[in-house]
């Protein structure tokens, strides 16, 4: 029997009235897909293409992105005046006691993305048979994307829930056996990291396009940021030196490669020792949240303001409906309002700041967003008040990878490698990749409030790098996942190739988390930091539940263990 779903809201609203089939009401492709007569011409094979990136434009797994991985960190606090279910979800999780029906526990916008991707791995090369414009070029480059694009995909899934199920193909009816269990997340960690390098052989190349579809779609360049974050990932984990210079390598391959894209503004002069080509202080903002696409980015998520509005970007950072002037999140006083040391922006030089926040430094005990808000850069040196922009048509892209995230992964990699060792030769050359990012957000004059080698060459250069991530990086899917890398590396024991529920079964205990790493997503909190590190000792604590109506309907699911009927918070 043939379905018809519209679009991803009503696969999540019929997901979650329903316990019949997980893969029957929530990642079923729609009638086109599966018709008979489909899947004949180079064109359909594009549609279906087309549809796995589209989906990932959903509300949902925009707001669930920014929930899971900057809300769960420091950067944000949800705002007190909302109401209802939302409310209700955010507060569960900023108090370390998330249900399991807390509605950013749904992985369903994520599988329904990885469902496309393994039609399209199926379905394509029967199209060859009967296109002769669909030629093996078009199927290996289709094939590439897909491959990357499930990577990601379960990437997110992983560092969200640890243990996910790894479909095994294709759902096309409701009549495919769905029950799945979870798999350990070193496996599906290491199928990405092989698929990824598949991709690799045939990707598209970056220099195909010269429009939006040159970090539309995902290329060579996009592939190799993304076999960078899995090695850095795995190396965190792993404790794995060979990861980090896998990590380095990949690092090196993007970096050469957007030198090879680089085309000088009319009038600019070249640095030669430049090799980076970063935008400067006062064209940075505007090139990259103003327009889309720019020279630094390697992939975004397209957004036209039309058919695919960037609603859940506007929820959470701006507003939450028309005749609203509410978001759901902002940032909290502590961790992002103020300016000066021990904050996370330290200098009232450094142009993020105001970039970041509206009204930053003022006496409020939150302040609003303002990156991929406003579009343009602040006034130099200047804070500004909250802009009201329109609710309809937002229109700002998601960064997924751009090249200052790509150069501070590669820093974070060498200083491991020194093993704290600051002689060591790549302790400065990690400095100096951090130095570049934080130069380019001062005014060319203020150079010399730039960090200097002699100052900081005693220093925790892993504490130095992970707080320029967080400065530069605010905002956009980062902070929490580089605070779960903090925390992997200082700890001993864990064990990466069995579930949680595994561990539990055979009554192992679980890894503490490192207290460092605690104190730091605890800081925005004025009260009750003790408390929410009470309420997160070991490692289950960092992931998400699963969804209860998930369990519900999928028999081989097994819960986090800490989210049982006995876990700790149970008991409070």
């Amino acid at each position: 029997m043939k379905k018809n779903y519209k679009n991803i809201f009503t696969l999540l609203f019929v997901a979650a009235a329903t316990l019949t089939s997980c893969v029957d009401t929530v990642i079923l492709p729609d009638d086109k897909t599966v018709d008979e007569d489909f899947w004949k011409t180079k064109d359909d094979v594009s549609y279906v293409v087309n549809k796995a990136y589209q989906s990932m434009l959903s509300t949902s797994f925009m707001q669930n992105i920014i929930v899971w991985s900057d809300f769960r960190s420091d950067e944000l606090d949800y705002v007190s005046s909302i109401s209802g279910n939302v409310r209700n979800a955010l507060e569960e999780i900023s108090a370390a006691k998330i249900e399991t029906d807390n509605m950013f526990n749904d992985w369903a916008p994520l599988y329904s993305t990885i469902n496309y991707c393994n039609i399209v791995l199926e379905k394509s090369e029967g199209v060859m048979a009967y296109d002769p414009n669909y030629s093996s070029g078009d199927f290996k480059s289709d094939c590439s994307q897909m491959l990357a694009l499930r990577a990601l995909c379960y990437f997110y899934l992983v560092r969200v829930f640890r243990d996910v199920p790894v479909t095994p193909g294709a759902y096309m009816n409701s009549s495919q056996e769905l029950n799945l269990a979870q798999t350990a997340p070193l496996t599906v960690i290491d199928q990405c990291i092989a698929d990824l390098k598949t991709a690799e052989q045939n990707a598209l190349q970056a220099s195909n396009y010269q429009d939006w579809r040159k970090v539309g779609y995902i290329n060579n360049v996009a592939i190799q940021a993304m076999l960078a974050d899995f090695y850095l990932w795995r190396a965190s984990v792993m404790h794995s030196e060979a990861d980090y210079r896998s990590r380095i390598e990949y690092c090196d391959k993007v970096i050469a490669a957007k030198q090879e894209q680089f085309v000088p503004r009319p009038g600019q002069i070249i640095d030669e020792k430049d090799i980076y080509h970063l935008a400067n202080c006062s064209d940075y903002y505007t090139d990259m949240y103003g327009q889309k696409n720019c020279y630094e980015s390697i992939f975004e998520l397209q957004f036209d303001g039309n058919n695919n509005s960037n609603t859940g970007l506007c929820n959470m950072y701006h507003k939450i409906g028309t005749n609203s002037t509410t978001p759901y999140l902002r940032v909290p006083m502590s961790t992002f309002g103020r300016i000066g040391q021990g904050n996370i922006f330290e200098s009232t030089l450094d142009q993020r700041a105001y970039n970041s926040v509206y009204s930053i430094g003022g006496t409020a005990d939150f302040f609003d967003v303002r990156k991929m808000i406003h579009n343009l850069s602040a006034p130099q040196g200047k804070s500004e008040s909250r802009t009201e922009w329109t609710y309809e048509h937002f229109s700002r892209n998601w960064i997924v990878y751009r090249l200052t995230d790509v150069m501070l992964m590669k820093a974070e990699a060498l200083v491991q490698l020194t093993q704290g060792d600051n002689e060591n030769p790549m302790a400065e050359q990690a400095f100096s990749l951090v130095q570049a990012v934080n130069t380019r957000a001062l005014p060319d004059k203020s150079k010399s409030d730039s960090l200097k080698w002699n100052t900081y060459k005693s220093q925790d250069l892993e504490l130095l790098v992970l707080n320029e991530r967080a400065r530069e990086l605010c905002f956009e899917g980062k902070r929490w996942f580089d605070l779960l890398r903090y925390n992997y590396r200082h700890v001993d024991g864990v064990d990466y190739t069995t579930t949680l529920a595994a561990q539990d079964e055979q009554k192992k205990p679980f890894v503490a988390n490192y207290s460092e790493m605690m104190n730091l997503m605890v800081k925005e909190y004025a009260t009750g930091g003790q408390t929410i590190k009470y309420k997160m000792p070991t490692e289950p604590y960092l992931y998400m539940p699963v969804l209860q109506s998930q369990i519900d309907v999928n028999t081989l699911l097994v819960q986090n263990p800490v989210y049982s009927e006995n876990s700790l918070w149970k008991k409070d």
